[in-house]
């Protein structure tokens, strides 16, 4: 197979994983909920660490199919996911305060975050 033909096999599956994943969040946010006494913000929490566990897994295994160290690809994901984590509260806030609806600042700080989070995955955390 081709650099680009699976560069954008790569491409596909990563959008896939994090589809998926992004789903697999929201459920499992509803479902704890819903059904249990744990209160939004617990099940967000459950929801996004359970989410984030598999998203990485997935994304190491499936997407990049390889990690020359896990222990450095683990550090390097969560240290990513607390950046992309204030720049999108950030950003979200800052345009909100502005007037800018904020669906629109969340989609446009995600849209950020899926690009530059295929190359930093396939270049630096999952290398």
């Amino acid at each position: 197979m081709t650099q680009e033909k699976r560069t954008i096999k790569q491409v596909l599956t990563y959008l896939l994983v994090g589809g998926g994943t992004a789903v697999l969040e929201l459920a499992l946010f509803q479902i704890l909920y819903a059904l249990t006494p744990l209160g939004a913000g617990v099940s967000n929490v459950v929801a996004v660490v359970v989410a984030t566990a598999c998203n990485f897994a997935l994304n190491g295994t499936v997407t990049f199919q390889r990690s020359s160290n896990l222990a450095r690809s683990i550090v390097l994901y969560c240290l990513l996911f607390a950046f992309n984590t204030a720049f999108s509260t950030t950003a979200i806030t800052m345009a909100d305060s502005i007037g800018v609806p904020a669906i629109l600042a969340k989609l446009a700080t995600m849209a950020c975050i899926v690009c530059w989070n295929f190359v930093l995955y396939k270049k630096v955390v999952f290398a």
